[in-house]
């Protein structure tokens, strides 16, 4: 659990000053909020090769004292404390990232499911750029526009569901000359799991010859856009408009986290772990 000095930092971690309800649009806000403040990384993972650590102070240490970011494993186990510690109904949910494929990916993603007096909604902070910037009311076949994205839950079968997204990027995130098209992006299932279901999963993603672990990735989102590094090459998108650039060195990739992903320790960060 998270202490209340720790929520209120956690809060100044991603600039909420909005009066705290356990309610929609105080959740819209929160998660908008989130996104874009706290990186969806790969970063700290590829440099340490070491499995992320999910225990609670562990993650506080990392995404708010050291104002790093992480992957779905940590950054939607630690905001699931935040909306408990701010009196939200939150749970993990098991998905699997589509991202557009024919092909069944295994289950490979936490996401969370927030039950209000509206209904059950789906929320992640930990997926990038293809999630809504706020709360997916999960009701079959319903268009919703999330801060001005179009999204659409289609239930499977009694647990299972689609979100289904009106985009232009294929596997890509920031492939934006591809014909706009609705895209299936996760799979999430509504059953009840537990925390430790998903420590396996994270032991299995922060292994060698995955994508998380070999290589450098961040993604933020921005008011009018995204921020996207991998590998040394930086795309920014604004405005409908994007530009891509290749960094020359290591050093100039560090300034790019700092400076764009607000990633302030993070030259430190190897020798502090």
């Amino acid at each position: 659990m998270l202490t209340e000095n720790m929520t209120q930092a956690y809060l100044d971690r991603i600039g909420f000053t909005d009066p705290v309800r356990a309610d929609c649009a105080a959740l819209d806000a929160l998660v908008c909020r989130h996104q874009r403040s706290v990186p969806f990384e790969t970063v700290t993972l590829h440099r340490r090769g070491a499995v992320p650590d999910l225990e609670v102070d562990a993650l506080f240490g990392k995404i708010v004292a050291r104002r790093l970011g992480g992957y779905c494993f940590e950054l939607n186990k630690l905001f699931e404390e935040l909306l408990r510690a701010l009196g939200f109904d939150a749970r993990p949910v098991l998905c699997r990232s589509v991202r557009g494929r024919d092909a069944r990916m295994p289950i490979n993603h936490r996401g969370l499911a927030v039950r209000l007096d509206d209904g059950d909604f789906f929320v992640d902070v930990g997926f990038g750029g293809p999630m809504p910037a706020g709360a997916l009311l999960l009701e079959h076949d319903v268009e919703q526009r999330v801060a001005g994205e179009l999204y659409t839950p289609r239930r499977i079968d009694s647990t299972w569901w689609t979100v289904e997204r009106v985009t232009r990027a294929a596997r890509d995130l920031y492939d934006d000359e591809a014909p706009e098209r609705r895209q299936v992006e996760l799979e999430l299932c509504t059953a009840a799991v537990e925390d430790i279901d998903f420590n396996a999963l994270n032991l299995l993603c922060a292994q060698p010859g995955t994508l998380f672990r070999d290589h450098e990735i961040a993604n933020l989102r921005t008011a009018d856009g995204y921020l996207g590094l991998k590998d040394g090459v930086l795309t920014k998108r604004a405005s409908g408009r994007k530009e891509v650039a290749e960094l020359p060195d290591r050093a100039a990739v560090d300034e790019a986290l700092i400076t764009l992903f607000g990633m302030k320790t993070i030259r430190s960060w190897p020798a502090e772990a």
